[in-house]
């Protein structure tokens, strides 16, 4: 009995650990695009501004609004799940189109840093499925964005294919694996279980540099199990990594 109210006591104390270290990181996130925001409308207001200076610190709020949405988003469908309010979309949807569509939004990120953006989907042309379109942009964009954001040189490549299919209730359901690959710098064994925990990081340091609150993956794996499916990673420091998810999804 001691040793169990020991081990519970540990878990709390972890929990509380994870949730304050978040807190922290999430005021960081928030004050950074904050500060911007209104460093920028301060110098707007100075009659000596040219229209020159006008338009980049325009440019400058507009890029700290994005990034704050950005964040709340995160919160927010992280509460919403966690509360079990987050209602998911059941339209036809071209996996193809979304994969396609997030490729050309990140397109130039991924150029100014040098990288190659390949994009390959392993399945019939114009395939349709019944799912919800929007949120599977959301879960691929996150894992597009970490890997550009953890990424100094090569290539980041997106996948999806279906891997399986059977007869469920007279109609045919597939289950499909979205998969982004990058060139980077990889991630230790022994850290890979941390990635997709709520309020966990595997790097403090690395986190604070490169920015985000660490919520990105807890949703992708939280919205692929509302789904039917799961999330994972395959990594190996120095050699990249390979993040997926995979959804239950009916074939039209």
């Amino acid at each position: 009995a001691a040793a169990d109210l020991m081990r519970s006591k540990q878990v709390a104390e972890a929990a509380s650990l994870a949730k304050s270290q978040f807190l922290a990181t999430v005021s960081h996130e928030l004050r950074t695009p904050m500060s911007g925001i209104l460093g920028m409308a301060e110098l707007l207001r100075m009659p000596e501004t040219t229209e020159e200076e006008r338009e980049e610190f325009t440019g400058i709020i507009l890029a700290s609004g994005e990034t704050l949405m950005a964040l709340l988003n995160d919160i927010l469908d992280s509460a919403s799940i966690e509360a079990g309010k987050l209602t998911l979309s059941n339209v036809a949807c071209d996996p193809r189109r979304i994969v396609d569509d997030v490729a050309s939004l990140f397109a130039e990120s991924a150029r100014s840093r040098g990288l190659d953006i390949e994009v390959a989907w392993r399945g019939a042309e114009s395939r349709q499925y019944r799912g919800d379109p929007i949120r599977l942009r959301q879960m691929l964009s996150n894992l597009v964005s970490n890997a550009i954001k953890f990424t100094s040189s090569g290539f980041v490549r997106l996948e999806i294919a279906e891997i399986s299919r059977a007869n469920c209730s007279g109609h045919d359901e597939a289950t499909l694996e979205f998969s982004v690959m990058d060139s980077g710098m990889g991630i230790p064994q022994d850290k890979q279980s941390l990635l997709f925990e709520q309020f966990s990081q595997v790097d403090g340091s690395i986190t604070r540099r490169h920015g985000g609150t660490g919520l990105g993956l807890s949703i992708v794996r939280r919205l692929s199990r509302l789904m039917g499916g799961d999330a994972g990673v395959e990594s190996e420091v120095g050699k990249g990594s390979r993040f997926w998810f995979r959804i239950r999804v009916e074939v039209l």
